[in-house]
């Protein structure tokens, strides 16, 4: 699919005015909701004597970085092989957008950024909507195999939830990421078949990408424990899993309105096992306020960054 000859000048002009204005309301509202995080748990920061590791902080954001563009790449491949689009500058900005959007209160904001964005640049929302349920899937699935292979070297399994949860989610994982499962749902809403069929060769490599994520991701919230409270080098394990844990869960309410901080309140629930609760609960909501930041700066940075000529979005 050749996604650089769909738009004459009028029409790259219109996506590049649409993605100003998506690019300000992300802004204005994740500003709006990070102000809201800040003063809903102003009595928690406060009441911390905050004294930074500057070194751990500038680690959060090595860490984020790596998680962010190994994702990036993970992203392209799939919807380049699901729908076409080949322009790697062209996902990179989308995504940025996607991730943004993301950090919302709500319901898959992230989806329906790509959904709107794509469409823009000739893409059908279903295969979008396909591509971005695949990834959610490996993701999940990534996160179970990374979770199960932590388990041994941690203080319970599956931190006292048992067996079962993980159990569906490996289920669920495997069926949602079959290959043929896929070809199937993206030549039914394309009307045609994939140029190169996927094989369970293609999903393996993106499942193996998506643990490197999960790991930069875990490495990422201990960098942030660390910048605030000194804890040893032997919690390492235990931050990974917890974090891999809390994201499953966020992976699973993604369709569903979840009340607002979930994630924070498991990683605070789990952490606080190994740490003083109130380290647990600052950290948690650190993490949240760095990520949000971090990825509104990167949002802001791919924005001006243009594809090849044809682009509707440039």
């Amino acid at each position: 699919m050749d996604l650089t000859s769909r738009g004459d000048l009028a029409k790259r002009l219109r996506g590049r005015a649409f993605e100003i204005v998506l690019g300000a309301m992300i802004v204005l509202l994740s500003l709006a909701f990070l102000g809201y995080l800040i003063h809903r748990n102003w009595a928690t920061l406060t009441a911390h004597r905050w004294r930074f590791n500057y070194a751990q902080l500038v680690l959060t954001m090595l860490f984020y970085l790596c998680a962010f563009f190994i994702a990036i790449w993970a992203w392209h491949s799939i919807i380049n092989r699901l729908a076409g689009a080949g322009d790697l500058r062209l996902n990179a900005r989308i995504y940025c957008y996607s991730t943004a959007a993301a950090r919302l209160p709500g319901i898959a904001w992230d989806i329906a950024t790509r959904v709107v964005m794509y469409d823009q640049v000739g893409v059908s929302k279903a295969v979008t909507g396909v591509a971005s349920v695949l990834e959610l899937g490996l993701i999940t699935l990534a996160g179970v195999v990374f979770y199960l292979a932590l388990t041994p070297f941690t203080r319970s399994f599956a931190s006292g939830l048992g067996g079962g949860p993980l159990a569906i989610a490996l289920v669920l994982g495997i069926v949602l990421t079959n290959p043929h499962l896929a070809s199937y749902i993206v030549r039914k809403v394309r009307k045609d078949a994939l140029a190169i069929p996927l094989r369970y060769r293609d999903t393996v490599q993106w499942l193996l990408i998506y643990v490197l994520v999960w790991l930069s991701g875990g490495l990422l919230l201990y960098a942030t424990v660390r910048s605030i409270h000194d804890l040893p080098l032997s919690y390492v394990v235990h931050v990974l899993a917890d974090w891999t844990l809390a994201g499953m869960l966020g992976a699973f309410v993604t369709f569903v309105p979840a009340s607002l901080g979930l994630k924070e309140a498991t990683l605070t629930l789990l952490m606080s096992r190994y740490m003083p609760e109130h380290i647990a609960v600052v950290a948690a909501i650190l993490l949240r306020l760095l990520t949000t930041g971090y990825s509104m700066v990167l949002m802001l940075a791919f924005t001006r960054m243009r594809s090849v000529p044809g682009d509707p979005c440039s």
